[in-house]
């Protein structure tokens, strides 16, 4: 099904579930449970991707088996009144791995196509924009071309989100969006600056631009706008958030904080999102940090306000790495070592405090862990075995969606953990080499990803 059909079909799914203007109640299917996202792929035994292309086989997966249409589009409303943010539930529970925009435009993407096909799971997370602020394709959006956004890593993505529709594969367009170094640069009314003017900037001096600012906002929105018309699903906004350390302390945000938070600021930003994309049928989500579950330090620190972000999109995605928890956290000497009872535990607190009411909330898909980190003392390799676990403890917690995170797309041990009858118990040891990380790059970009992280505990 061309993106275009899908937007019109799910135009269509509003207009029926009473999602118009009508003020009638929502048509949809109660969410029993919460969920949590699914991924994990491996290319190889040594956790690399391979430079041999691997033949086109056909998947027993095919588009018609998975439900791209409006019959599983569900509609609900978040409360009684007519007027309140919507609900759309994605027509899949998601399975999937994490994809940049460069790797998607090599021989390797068949590699990891064909992992997708050949498992259990059935979606892919692609970069649209990344964390450099780049746009990965030549897209047709203004906005971007003007700025010199766009690269081309991917030479045609519409073409390539169609192969991939055409195998069964659903695919969630993920958008950096407040850490944007080309934005800030080009539009410097945008970027987020210190009291003496220069700019905020993160540990490798990459700008920011303003979270408060409506015209970032809409940058964003029609990033979004543009790509799922090019073919993708639904959108999943990361660095949704404030920036945390020393410099942005120093920033100045153009507001009284005291008066209008941080928390405020992201709710503001949803609330634009929501009206503007579900205008449009358009499903869409947004990567939280796992510690923001329960915490109000880091909730304070970066804006996410995790109860009430699930209760303005429609799917959230903690990054609930084990590597993210200081010592302790749990109960546990360190979380790095337990990923299924780090998980676990930090899924359990998901769901306690996104029951404290009976209104339907996002889905709650959790980011893993596919990566060792060697910057955690007391740390384990990751390989076969903690990728299991960490699934289990997904499962195990009453949630069924997960999405597996390497930065490098090194899924070299995940074929082997979707292989197991069941989830080893913590502390055995697999009888293969454990994934290894190749480089420093890609060790620091993981660590950039899995512990940007804002307050050590409570």
């Amino acid at each position: 099904m061309t993106r275009k059909r899908y937007a019109f079909v799910l135009a269509l799914a509003l207009l029926l579930n009473g999602c118009g203007q009508s003020g009638q109640q929502q048509k949809g299917m109660p969410i029993d449970s919460l969920s949590v996202e699914d991924v994990a792929d491996s290319i190889d035994s040594k956790g690399t991707t391979s430079d041999t292309t691997c033949q086109d086989t056909t998947s027993a997966k095919t588009i018609e088996q998975l439900p791209f249409s409006k019959d599983s589009i569900q509609i609900q409303s978040r409360g009684g009144n007519p007027n309140d943010c919507k609900l759309l539930v994605p027509p899949i529970k998601v399975k999937g791995i994490y994809i940049t925009g460069a790797m998607a435009g090599t021989q390797n993407m068949k590699n990891l196509v064909e992992l997708v096909t050949s498992t259990e799971m059935n979606a892919i997370v692609l970069d649209i924009k990344n964390d450099g602020g780049n746009v990965t394709y030549k897209i047709e959006y203004e906005d971007a071309k003007e700025i010199g956004a766009c690269i081309r890593y991917v030479k045609d993505m519409p073409a390539l989100l169609k192969d991939l529709h055409e195998k069964g594969i659903y695919v969630i367009g993920r958008i950096v969006c407040f850490k944007d170094p080309i934005l800030a640069k080009k539009r410097p009314e945008l970027a987020l600056v210190k009291a003496d003017g220069s700019p905020v900037s993160d540990g490798k001096g990459n700008p920011w631009v303003n979270p408060f600012k409506k015209g970032v906002w809409e940058y964003i929105c029609g990033l979004a706008e543009q790509a799922t018309q090019d073919g993708f699903d639904e959108i999943q906004f990361d660095y949704v958030r404030f920036p945390i350390g020393t410099d942005a302390n120093q920033a100045n945000y153009g507001v009284d904080l005291t008066t209008y938070s941080r928390e405020q600021g992201l709710t503001d930003f949803f609330a634009y999102v929501e009206k503007r994309l579900h205008a449009k049928g358009i499903i869409f989500g947004a990567d939280l940090f796992g510690t923001v579950i329960g915490s109000t330090t880091d909730r304070d620190r970066t804006g996410q306000d995790y109860i009430k972000i699930a209760s303005m999109t429609d799917n959230i995605c903690p990054m609930i790495y084990p590597s993210h928890y200081a010592n302790k956290t749990f109960g546990l000497d360190v979380p790095d070592a337990h990923p299924y009872t780090c998980i676990k535990k930090a899924l359990e607190l998901s769901k306690e405090q996104l029951s404290r009411d009976s209104l339907p909330k996002a889905k709650v898909r959790a980011w893993l862990q596919c990566f060792s980190a060697p910057w955690v003392k007391g740390h384990i390799n990751y390989g076969s075995a903690q990728i299991k676990q960490q699934i289990q403890g997904v499962y195990d917690a009453g949630y069924d969606e997960w999405i597996l995170w390497n930065a490098s797309n090194h899924y070299g041990q995940v074929k082997g953990a979707l292989a197991m009858s069941k989830a080893p118990e913590e502390g055995e040891k697999e009888e293969k080499e454990t994934l290894t990380i190749k480089g420093d790059t890609t060790a620091s970009e993981d660590k950039e990803h899995a512990s940007d992280t804002i307050s050590k505990k409570e």
